[in-house]
């Protein structure tokens, strides 16, 4: 199995019309295509792959999505990375440990070639539902990219997971994902008691908070592992601070954490997630180094 990055985040809400006006206006444009491809699920789907969100709304309190919503509110339900090969990624989830929850083939769509995937156990992954997922469009075919002038959001970069356990979790995901983590470890936490790694390839961050007392070793002690962050790459980081402000929305935290690993240029922003549907969003300008 090799996995070829991230592909998106899925958002559980309570209100898709809602939550999609909120994303296309801080994303500055986007599409979101409706999927009905849900096996007989009462859900309101809806896809934005070149930005890497899906936001999915279940009309039933009897499947487990709709049972997540009532418990948890709006969240982050699953994070999927696209594989070679679903045959392969299913026989290195089973051979490692791992429990497959689900699978489904959603290739009957005109413009796909093959859309299939499975839902590892989440039993042993530290709060967060994976998904693997092998999905090719057919020749010439090409996902509708929406964009307005000024601010460009490029697309989705990494999910962040809180954990407990930095190591143990660390060994889990080099496991699930076939040795194919490359981690930075020792990152600039802006004087923040965490301990932080990052693959910036695969888009997967591991935040520990070393500190009970921190607000992030609040949050875990509060809801305990689960993916509390997602980081979007922008274009430019003041064009993205001038539209976030003049849209309504408010920065909750900004850092330049300089050059470090294989980044040149890194900012982010954190956008307080007060109006956003239970994510909190990172804009994050970032330049890596010359080869």
């Amino acid at each position: 199995m090799k996995i070829l990055g991230l592909n998106r985040v899925e958002l559980l809400v309570s209100d898709p019309d809602a939550a999609q006006a909120t994303f296309e206006l801080l994303f500055n444009g986007g599409r979101f295509a409706g999927d009905s491809a849900v096996h007989g699920r009462p859900q309101d789907c809806r896809v934005n792959y070149p930005h890497g969100l899906e936001l999915v709304h279940p009309m039933d309190s009897r499947f487990l999505p709709g049972q997540l919503l009532e418990a948890k509110g709006e969240h982050i339900f699953c994070v999927v990375w696209d594989v070679d090969s679903i045959d392969a990624a299913r026989d290195h989830v089973l051979s490692s440990g791992f429990g497959i929850r689900y699978e489904g083939d959603y290739s009957a769509k005109p413009e796909v070639e093959v859309h299939k995937q499975l839902v590892v156990e989440p039993g042993n992954t530290h709060g967060m539902m994976v998904i693997f997922q092998e999905r090719r469009l057919k020749a010439g075919e090409s996902e509708p990219r929406v964009t307005k002038p000024g601010l460009e959001v490029l697309g989705l970069q990494r999910a962040e997971l809180l954990v407990s356990d930095a190591d143990a979790a660390e060994a889990t995901y080099r496991k699930l994902f076939a040795g194919q983590l490359d981690f930075e470890r020792d990152i600039d936490a802006a004087s923040r008691p965490l301990d932080c790694r990052v693959d910036w390839n695969l888009g997967l961050e591991l935040v520990h908070p070393t500190n009970g007392e921190d607000k992030i070793g609040r949050l875990l002690a509060d809801k305990g592992e689960h993916v509390f962050t997602v980081v979007w790459d922008v274009n430019d980081f003041e064009l993205a601070r001038a539209h976030v402000l003049a849209n309504g929305f408010e920065i909750q935290w900004e850092h330049d954490f300089g050059a470090h690993g294989p980044l040149a240029i890194h900012k982010q922003m954190v956008i307080r997630p007060s109006n956003t549907h239970g994510l909190q969003v990172i804009f994050q300008e970032r330049k890596m180094l010359a080869a």
